[in-house]
């Protein structure tokens, strides 16, 4: 069997790696709950955008680093690379996705920037569904799938490792999409004003 990661090699006990993706979700939920109890734009305004940072260099780092690592890796390795990240990724990504998407339709509905729809207003959310649905529907079901097979009696390399693979394309393109949707933000920010 290949190099199983040491941190999945105990299946009965919670992983070091998803122990931190999970505490990092949940402070990112406590900060978007304390922005949104407190009512201040400015708060959720910073929480979004921080928030909003972590997920985008996150998925980029994904994308454009760990794919191409997968693709020129052998099985062992690239099972090892799998096994690392997708403990710690699987509460984390989401979260961050969830926070982020929320405290931007929280601030739109504030702002009122939604009405008149405007051709920018209709690509932004255009945008925003391609993403949620890519990390929504597309990265985060995939994830879980790797997470039961690295769980199992006996995980099947080559399958994490394709499933792997499926993850890195997946968030290489919601990357391009979350940058283009930073330029997009930008002028949305400006026109608010």
């Amino acid at each position: 069997m290949p190099d199983c990661p040491d941190t999945v090699a105990d299946r009965r006990t919670p992983t070091v790696a998803g122990v931190v993706g999970a505490g990092l979700a949940a402070c990112v939920a406590v900060g978007f709950g304390y922005a949104s109890l407190t009512g201040t734009i400015a708060t959720l305004r910073t929480v979004h955008v921080w928030v909003g940072t972590a997920w985008t260099a996150l998925v980029l780092m994904y994308g454009f680093i760990v794919a191409p690592l997968l693709r020129e890796r052998d099985t062992d390795g690239a099972y090892a690379i799998v096994g690392r990240l997708v403990p710690a990724t699987i509460v984390l990504l989401p979260t961050l996705a969830v926070v982020t998407i929320t405290a931007g339709v929280t601030m739109a509905l504030t702002y009122e920037i939604v009405w008149p729809m405007t051709t920018l207003i209709r690509t932004v959310l255009g945008v925003a569904v391609a993403i949620a649905g890519i990390a929504l529907l597309g990265v985060l079901p995939t994830d879980v799938l790797i997470y039961r097979e690295l769980r199992s009696a006996n995980p099947d390399p080559e399958r994490v490792v394709s499933l792997g693979a499926r993850t890195a394309t997946l968030l290489t393109v919601q990357g391009a999409l979350q940058v283009m949707m930073l330029f997009l933000m930008l002028r949305v920010a400006a026109m608010a004003g």
